[in-house]
């Protein structure tokens, strides 16, 4: 496929995101939930702008269905699982896991409008992961997320609420020079002044950089067993498999590594974003040391150190949407791009893409 033009779309608007806009693909895996979250008690999610109820089956089969009793509309997660059935806490009705109502307690019929929509959903690695477009258009697995329950591995993990579109936080986690700035005083990883080379393998952008022996991050030290100001030879490389993942792994060279001592590490971080209301992304985020049983003491103080970094962010990212919401000019204010911004114009290409390719646009 041709890429769009990197010229001008609308007035000075670059290529546009769409973020005051419904402006996510449906014939994709997005993530619904950790898959702690899902359990036999139905727990209400809002995704892609619908009321979504997620639950297991006794056998561990999670089930998602839309959020709202036919009936009058109750929130069918404020009921209960009853022998795999989901009881509407209003009138009792209950629905199976493909939505259709079966018991009805008042009469002995059922009308056969009495159903809900039910949506495919499937496990990988720590997250479940929900279609929320034409079941027959399914055409792929979700993403492959598997290191983040190998043994092997040491993943740390979080979620954030963000009143932002998450094309915002896509484009944030894909450009890292903003982390010498925004960051300074957590990351601490002040040498990130070079733009990264980025290329495309089929729809997964790519972005790589290098850089010169210096202090690893503390977020990270603490983590592979170092102390903070360790300095390392590193280089980072990025993948956007899907509009609703990527990855940053950071590729760590102990320099000072003596004979015979392990000298390379790897801690992939990952960026997952789905869509809720309007406005509002789920965030689930994660950092995944190639070091197995990482001590909890370590682990939660990677964990409180990145959620200090990641605050950040999200408030900054919240004041840009609220801004950009709030000001009559919308999107037509101009906007332009910078050399670092290579990985992120990429993203809106290929959201352009699968937005036309759903709209019959093409």
């Amino acid at each position: 496929m041709n890429e769009i033009p990197l010229g001008l779309t609308k007035g000075a608007q670059m290529i546009p995101n769409g973020m005051l806009d419904d402006n996510y693909p449906r014939n994709m895996w997005w993530c619904a939930a950790h898959r702690d979250e899902v359990t036999g008690t139905p727990m209400a999610r809002w995704l892609l702008e619908k009321p979504i109820v997620l639950y297991r089956l006794a056998d561990g089969t999670p089930v998602a269905l839309d959020n709202r009793c036919p009936h009058r509309w109750a929130p069918l997660s404020q009921g209960k699982v009853v022998e795999d059935q989901l009881v509407c806490p209003y009138h009792g009705m209950e629905f199976g896991a493909d939505g259709v109502c079966t018991n009805v307690p008042t009469q002995d019929t059922i009308p056969k409008s009495a159903k809900v929509q039910s949506y495919p959903l499937r496990e990988s690695g720590a997250f479940v992961w929900i279609w929320m477009g034409d079941p027959e258009a399914i055409d792929h697995d979700p993403v492959d997320m598997s290191y983040t329950i190998d043994p092997e591995w040491s993943f740390v993990d979080g979620y954030y609420s963000v009143n932002a579109n998450w094309v915002l936080i896509r484009e944030n986690v894909l450009d890292l020079t903003h982390i010498a700035f925004l960051h300074a005083n957590t990351f601490k990883q002040n040498d990130w002044d070079n733009v990264p080379e980025v290329s495309m393998e089929g729809e997964t952008i790519i972005y790589r950089q290098d850089f010169a022996p210096s202090p690893l991050s503390p977020l990270f030290c603490a983590g592979f067993g170092f102390e903070d100001g360790k300095t390392v030879k590193r280089e980072q490389e990025g993948r956007m498999p899907s509009l609703a993942v990527s990855f940053s792994d950071w590729i760590i060279h102990d320099i000072d590594a003596g004979e015979g001592d392990r000298v390379d590490y790897l801690m992939r971080g990952c960026h997952i974003v789905t869509p809720g209301k309007r406005g509002e992304t789920h965030y689930f985020w994660g950092a995944a040391f190639d070091v197995p049983h990482i001590p909890k003491d370590v682990a939660a103080k990677t964990k409180a150190s990145v959620t200090a970094a990641f605050d950040e962010d999200r408030e900054l990212l919240e004041h840009m949407q609220a801004q950009i919401s709030s000001d009559p000019r919308g999107l037509d204010y101009t906007e332009i791009n910078l050399a670092a911004d290579g990985a992120g114009v990429r993203v809106r290409q290929v959201l352009a893409r699968k937005l036309a390719a759903e709209r019959g646009t093409a």
